[in-house]
């Protein structure tokens, strides 16, 4: 039997949906053209062997977290502050790539479908490989561990921030978007299972 939901991109699994949403218009100027590798030395120093997608692919990408841009605009997630709510909604299920009349879901709908609701579970090998502060220092992945939006709009668990989301002004900027369910371990598994608390 066919399905009309949509098949998410080949780094992006959905094990166990709860919502899928596609009400918000996809914000052009961020959606489309975000460099995912030149965002910070973060970004920069990231290593996941996702055949290369953060390293030459610009716009949001199946994977990576997803946030309210304006009045019905959904754009690519900014985390990691303590003066800006980061204001996450979901995580992206199709890459918002291509041109504009490409036979591309995002780009011809003009709208960006992303998975919510607690209890959604999917994996994904999209995510921050480094710490923000010591980009030569490896991110170690646990199971339980609470993960956030990165600087960078991908996920990542408290040492992968420069701020401490357990601190008072912390707390309210930045959204406890999941559990990590299943670690990534190296190259062999690089997949992160996780489950949506948003």
């Amino acid at each position: 039997m066919d399905s009309n939901l949509p098949v998410p991109n080949g780094h992006m699994e959905v094990l166990y949906r709860q919502t899928y949403n596609t009400i918000g218009q996809a914000a052009d100027a961020t959606c489309f053209t975000q460099n995912n590798v030149n965002i910070n030395t973060q970004s920069q120093a990231n290593t996941i062997a996702n055949g290369g997608r953060l390293g030459t692919t610009l716009g949001v990408l199946a994977g990576s977290l997803v946030a309210v841009a304006g009045a019905n605009l959904i754009g690519p997630a900014k985390g990691d502050s303590t003066t800006v709510a980061d204001k996450v909604v979901g995580v992206a299920i199709n890459d918002a790539v291509g041109n504009p009349f490409e036979s591309s879901s995002v780009i011809a709908s003009n709208k960006i479908v992303y998975c919510h609701g607690t209890g959604t579970v999917f994996q994904t090998d999209i995510y921050e490989t480094y710490q923000a502060g010591s980009v030569s220092t490896p991110i170690a992945y646990a199971a339980g561990d609470l993960l956030y939006a990165s600087r960078g709009g991908l996920l990542c668990n408290s040492t992968g921030l420069l701020r401490d989301p357990a601190l008072l002004g912390s707390m309210r900027m930045m959204t406890v978007v999941g559990i990590c369910l299943k670690a990534p371990s190296g190259s062999s598994d690089p997949y992160m299972m996780v489950q949506l608390k948003i």
